[in-house]
Parts: C-alpha cells; structure tokens; sequence
C-alpha cells in the first residue's frame, strides 16, 4: 500500500471527484517453483568435465576466450540444458534435490540465518557512471516528528517539494519528506514508506507490510512512539531487517474457487479473466467454507494465510493494455475498488496468531464501501499496529491452485535493508510433486 492511495480511499465521494492514481505493477509468476522443475530429461548429461572435477595437477592459469567467440561454450551449454536454456546449472537443482535439501533441516529445532550485508544509506559500491547509489529516505504521515527541521513539509500528496526534495537526494542530504502531520480517518491512521532517488520504493507491486508502515498518530506496534525512531533515512524501530529469512505452513482460502462453484453472482469476469465483484466482502463463513473446501483443518499460529480473490488479473490486464485507451479504465478498476477482508474478519483471522496474512490484491482489505465510519484502511491498524500481523500484499496464489494444494510450503526473504517499511521481494512455496 502506498500512501497516495489513502487520499482515494478516505472517502468515495472525494475519491469519484479526484480519480485514482495509475500503477505499473508487475505481478509475480511462478519462476520460483520453475527452480524446482530441475534440469529435464536428457538434458541433465554431463560433458567433458563438468561435474567431475579432476585433481589439483589437472589445472593452470591458461585461458582464453576464444570459446564464447567460435560457439565452443554455448554448444557446451546447449548439450548440457538445451538451446533455449535460460536457467544454466539452476537446472541442477531437481525435486529430489531439494527434498534431499530440505531432509538436512530435519529436527526437533531449526534454525535460519540471514547471509548478507544490511543494506544501509552509503553503503560501498563499485565506481560506475551513473555511480550506484544506496540512499533511501524515510515519507512520514500523521503525526509530529522528533526533529520537524530535518523533514521537507507537504500539504497535499501531490508535487509539492519534489524539485527540492531531488536535489537533497542527490546531494545525499539528510532530509527526509513529510505528507501532512493530520492522520487520516476517524481511526487516526498514520505511517511511514520508505523512497529513494526518482520515486523508489519497496511498497510496490507484490510486498510484504513491515511493522513500521502503519501507526494510530505517534503510536505504533508494541507501543513504539514514531517521534523517537523515524528519522529521515531510516526507521530505527520495526524495519524490515527484522524479519529475516522464513520458511513456515502456507495456506490458502481459495474464495475465488469457492464463490465460482457456489455463488457466481459474487464474482465477475473482465476480458474472460475470473474475480471477486468490485466490492465484495470477504466474510468469516467465506473463509471457513473455504478451508472446508480446501481440507484445511485448522489455522495455526505462525501460518500464512493467503486469500485469493482473483483481483491480480486486473493488474496483468492494465499492463497489457499500456499504450491503449483501456489502460486508465482497468488501472482505475484495480485502485478504486477492491474485494476483501473488514474489520471482523481481520479479528477473526488475528484470533489464530499468523505470521502474515496476504491476498493477490493490492490493499488486502475492502475498499470503495462507505462503512460510515469514516475508516482509513482499518484492517492494516487491526492486523500491523495491533497484534503485529504482517501483512502480504499482491501475492499471486494462482500456481498453488493449479498444482491442486492448499498447503505448502512458504518461502520469504525480503530485502535486507536496515530501516525500511517493507519488503518488496516475491514470496514462493514448495509443493510436494
């Protein structure tokens, strides 16, 4: 979720007279269990050496490239994996090569480690033109920071300040952005995201919500004040670094499937492409019927639980439709509106203490309903700031539907950078063949 949306969503009426905001979102696909297909039939030979190693006697520093010139190594390839190969010795990695894996971490206690730098603003980097640059810088929302001298300060979400605020980023100044100190919605919701040079962000395309994103004024998880650890490079408090590696029970709450079989008057169809109606409320009986339907007996603390309501298709739409007059209708479509969970649900689902709860759309929470509560995106202050649920967001379940599971595997490692609000990298899931 990014913060621009927040003033489409506060209120229908303001978001009719505004219009939505478009988005690029590349949705994720399967690569990751591509990586498991392992190399194919006849292809997995080995030729000359490769993969039999010889002694230390057999080798010298002779070298030459004259082997990538005359097509010697890229017959080699194509021998080894296929002409069309992509993947190199990623093809080594078979089913039962990572069963054989995953038996190592067999045991009463296993443990993960993360191998690899935090990412920090000024990190080393090789000397290129454009130089690569780390330098990420803190938006802050709705409430009053530590130190306001350090934050450029912005009344609407629009422009305002971007030349100055490009020219602190470039100069690697220490300023960070601020979009208002009112939070929003009779629930006060307040936040942080992370940017970097030109517009970067983690809260993009398929992301995982840190603790840090989502607050009520100054007060975030576990009680932590936002005045004392945001700063305008990095929150200090609940970044993303915290997560680290995980490997957990996924399930899935295919509501999608379920309402097709049962009640096609709550799905729709956009250019032949099924999905939940435009405001559907995804409710507890939805979801208990759909573990029925999936034989998922129970949710169990640490679980993933993913809800698939076919709303990714809208994004796959709008990106194949750049350049055409359809662009702005389906990008629209997708923002504006969004079948989901509410607050009960999200106290239901709390109730059973998973690790992170996510959905193939873009907000995981009903939107373009007036509740008449004037709520802005209560699920997230719910599951984030409450009980400290993480929460997925654009996670694409529709590869586990058609390996035909409702339990698996979940993968996750989101980038390892020190301060930031969330994690942009694509969860996968191990599904036994």
């Amino acid at each position: 979720m990014r913060f621009e949306h927040l003033h489409h969503h506060l209120s229908r009426r303001n978001l009719l007279k505004a219009g939505a905001a478009t988005t690029a979102l590349a949705v994720a696909g399967n690569g990751g269990l591509a990586g498991l297909a392992g190399a194919s039939e006849g292809r997995s030979h080995r030729h000359g050496s490769a993969g039999s190693p010889g002694g230390p006697g057999d080798y010298d520093d002779a070298f030459s490239t004259a082997g990538a010139l005359d097509g010697t190594w890229a017959k080699e390839s194509s021998a080894r994996y296929g002409a069309d190969d992509q993947r190199g010795t990623l093809n080594e990695i078979t089913p039962e090569k990572t069963a054989c894996a995953l038996g190592l971490a067999q045991g009463k206690e296993v443990k993960t480690v993360v191998m690899g730098h935090v990412l920090r603003n000024g990190i080393a980097a090789y000397r290129a033109f454009p130089q690569r640059r780390y330098e990420q810088r803190i938006i802050q929302l709705g409430y009053e920071p530590g130190d306001p001298s350090k934050w450029f300060s912005t009344t609407t979400p629009g422009l305002e300040g971007e030349d100055e605020w490009r020219q602190a980023d470039r100069a690697g100044g220490p300023l960070g952005y601020s979009q208002g100190l009112t939070p929003f919605g009779t629930n006060e919701l307040s936040g942080h995201e992370e940017r970097f040079p030109e517009g970067g962000t983690y809260q993009i395309a398929t992301q995982l919500d840190g603790l840090a994103h989502i607050g009520v004024r100054d007060v975030f998880y576990n009680g932590f004040k936002a005045s004392e650890f945001a700063t305008p490079e990095a929150v200090t408090k609940l970044g993303i670094e915290h997560v680290g590696p995980i490997v957990t029970r996924g399930v899935l709450l295919d509501v999608l499937s379920l309402k097709l079989a049962k009640s096609p008057g709550d799905t729709q169809q956009v250019e032949g492409r099924p999905m939940l109606s435009d405001t559907y409320r995804i409710t507890i009986e939805d979801m208990q019927a759909a573990m029925k339907m999936g034989g998922i007996k129970k949710i169990e603390p640490g679980d993933v639980v993913v809800i698939r309501t076919g709303w990714n298709q809208l994004a796959e739409l709008s990106l194949d439709a750049r350049g055409t007059a359809d662009f702005q209708t389906l990008s629209d479509k997708y923002l504006n509106t969004e079948p989901g969970i509410y607050i009960r649900e999200a106290k239901w689902l709390g109730d059973h203490l998973p690790a992170i709860v996510a959905s193939d759309g873009w907000a995981l929470e009903l939107l373009g309903v007036d509740h008449g509560d004037g709520f802005a995106f209560p699920v997230h202050n719910e599951l984030i700031t409450h009980r400290g649920i993480r929460i997925g967001e654009a996670v694409v379940s529709d590869g586990i539907v058609e390996a035909g599971v409702s339990e698996f595997c979940y993968c996750y490692m989101p980038n390892h950078a020190y301060g930031a609000t969330a994690g942009c990298t694509a969860p996968y899931a191990l599904i036994k063949a």
